[in-house]
């Protein structure tokens, strides 16, 4: 099931440079360094046509509510 779930970021990052694993996912360099830095769970998928996407996994209901005002 692991890999149904994709390849953990920092897994998937080594050997690699920030802006070249934006180039493969498709974000900003700042978008990658951000995710490194965060306690985010973002997996990386590769596609038959080994094109790469990531994904964020993180339990249902876990968005931020706004604060009333």
């Amino acid at each position: 099931m692991a890999n149904e779930i994709g390849i953990p970021l920092e897994d998937f990052a080594e050997g690699k440079t920030q802006p070249e694993l934006a180039l493969l996912i498709g974000v900003s360099q700042s978008a990658v360094s951000q995710m490194l830095n965060s306690a985010r769970d973002i997996r990386v998928r590769v596609d038959e046509k080994g094109a790469c996407f990531a994904v964020e996994i993180r339990p249902i209901g876990s968005r931020r509510k706004p604060r009333a005002a």
